[in-house]
């Protein structure tokens, strides 16, 4: 309705990222509102006893605890979209690390410090609103002073410790899993039915997390627990009286750790929620290009767009989603020639162009130097034995010789903690890499062959999208080129694709220092790249089986192009 609402106003705007921050504020206000029923959920499964029945169900529906909890629980979901919100990311940070894990916890340390704060302080107060309405273990044992001084009860103490250990294991998890990183869906779904398909595996993570963590702590504090006490009470007794007697573990104790598995497994439940909700609603489709009356000009200027990752990412799902779905804005933008700047073809497929070309200068950049091999040159006129359909094309040939490629850029320095730590922080962290580069285990520690390739699809969802986008519009313009812009430019956009299809295969099989090939751990994006330009390759060669001989095309792409049209590649 909001889209059809501006769209009906004529929004004169062609700002894609003016538009952006708008449904993205709406969006955000949108979450919030169905983070309520979320809230209200878990608040039955808490306040749900199965001993009672079907009477019970209806007690929680409407009774005043289901409210309360409610009411902290929205507030913790809250919590979660904000932090997500604030340490979100679209493209992947690149490593070059054995211990990419480690990597990721210190390439933005302030966002890191951020999340496992908020989680462990959420943590805490889903602990005291359990402790308050279900019961649980007190502060104290014989506060009354009847039998002695009162003594600090090991129960509270380990609930408190279990909770911190919740919120930190919680916080390192999404950093270092990537859970921070939007994953944006290939198929558009409605709000419900993606919520839907994610409810189940939201239930299953929250109670495997829960479990999980329950049985590290349990051996943790088996082993460390009751010096642990014992040092928090010697603490207590120097600020006033109070006493360190043995007492029962509640390790031991059946109901305590029923309670601590129950409350914490509906806490990470409420935070999976919020998660899965967040994610769900930001990486929608959107029709931002609508909004605008000139909408070809709306999604240029997104697709040029370099100062938020998102607003970018969100202008190429609908540069995709118009190409494959959208036969009228497909129309719309093969026929916009009316450009002081350029026919809006041209200057599209240069935004795509210049993803799939940096990808492809970065991969140049990090293979190994080679000798050069003498190449016999194409003599001008030579037919090559190119064959569609059991026909000859010698004349799919121009007699002209390849033009000489530019030499690749030069790598970028790859920090290795990230813009984010300055000044001392960063001093230290630097010098302590410095120490241990100079060392064969820090190299070994900190220099991987086989990660740098993960710098190269930092975007990998953009490259999809640019790939695709490019294809379809080409293939489209059999039909839909009226004015015959893209016939000019298929082979710039040939030769783009079969450089980066070359680069991605000599990485794919490129062996690291102990002679092993990354072709299943390291490079699986890589494996993955390589499907999508070749099927690209192959959507090009059925869509213009019949007119290959028509194209020209020089004689390096014509050998290239040969495999795909015997279907070999």
């Amino acid at each position: 309705m909001a889209y059809q609402n501006a769209r009906n106003q004529a929004v004169s705007s062609a700002d894609f990222a003016k538009l952006a921050h708008g449904i993205l504020q709406q969006r955000f206000v949108r979450a919030c509102v169905y983070e309520v029923p979320f809230a209200y959920v878990v608040a039955v499964v808490a306040n749900l006893n199965l001993r009672r029945g079907v009477f019970s169900l209806a007690y929680a529906l409407v009774s005043p605890r289901t409210l309360a909890y409610t009411i902290f629980a929205y507030i913790a979901g809250i919590a979660c979209l904000a932090i997500h919100a604030h340490t979100f990311h679209v493209t992947r940070a690149a490593h070059t690390s054995h211990f990419p894990r480690l990597q990721r916890l210190l390439r933005r340390p302030q966002a890191t410090v951020t999340v496992v704060t908020t989680y462990v302080v959420l943590s805490w107060l889903m602990l005291m609103v359990h402790v308050r309405m279900f019961g649980g273990a007190r502060a104290w044992l014989y506060p009354e002073g009847a039998y002695g001084p009162p003594q600090l009860n090991p129960a509270w103490l380990a609930s408190w410790l279990f909770a911190t250990c919740v919120g930190v294991a919680y916080g390192v998890t999404l950093v270092t899993d990537e859970r921070l990183q939007l994953a944006f869906p290939m198929l558009e779904q409605s709000r419900i039915h993606a919520l839907k398909d994610r409810l189940p595996m939201s239930f299953s993570r929250a109670f495997g997390f829960a479990t999980s963590v329950l049985c590290k702590f349990w051996l943790a504090y088996f082993v460390v627990g009751w010096g642990v006490y014992r040092s928090v009470c010697g603490v207590l007794a120097r600020i006033f009286s109070t006493s360190a007697y043995n007492v029962a573990s509640p390790l031991f104790s059946a109901s305590m750790l029923a309670f601590w598995l129950h409350t914490f497994v509906l806490v990470v439940l409420t935070w999976e929620f919020a998660h899965q909700l967040f994610e769900i609603i930001v990486t929608e489709p959107t029709r931002i290009n609508e909004l605008s009356v000139d909408r070809n000009l709306c999604l240029l200027s997104g697709l040029r767009h370099t100062e938020s990752p998102l607003i970018q990412h969100l202008a190429f799902q609908e540069l995709y989603r118009a190409a494959a779905f959208s036969m009228e804005q497909r129309v719309e933008i093969l026929t916009d020639i009316d450009r002081t700047s350029g026919t809006m073809w041209t200057q599209i497929s240069a935004e795509c162009i210049a993803v799939i070309s940096a990808a492809t200068g970065q991969l140049k950049a990090q293979a190994p130097a080679e000798k050069p091999k003498p190449v016999a040159p194409i003599k001008k006129g030579e037919a090559v034995d190119v064959r569609a359909g059991g026909a000859p094309m010698a004349d799919i040939l121009q007699g002209r010789k390849p033009a000489v490629p530019a030499p690749p850029p030069a790598p970028a320095p790859v920090d290795l903690f990230g813009v984010e730590a300055q000044g001392l922080e960063k001093y230290v962290l630097t010098t302590l890499r410095d120490m241990l580069v100079r060392s064969p285990l820090g190299q070994r520690i900190l220099r991987s062959h086989r990660a740098q390739s993960t710098s190269v699809f930092a975007n990998f969802q953009q490259q999809v999208w640019a790939i695709r986008s490019l294809i379809r519009l080409v293939e489209c313009s059999i039909t839909e080129d009226k004015y015959g812009v893209v016939q000019t430019d298929i082979a710039r956009v040939l030769e783009t694709l079969f450089a980066y299809l070359i680069e991605l295969e000599r990485s794919a099989m490129q062996s690291d220092g102990s002679g092993a090939y990354n072709v299943q751990t390291a490079n699986r994006q890589t494996i993955a790249m390589v499907q999508v330009v070749r099927n690209a390759l192959y959507v090009f060669t059925t869509s213009f089986y019949e007119y290959l001989e028509a194209l020209k095309l020089p004689p390096q792409q014509a050998k290239q192009l040969q495999a795909f049209a015997n279907f070999s590649a």
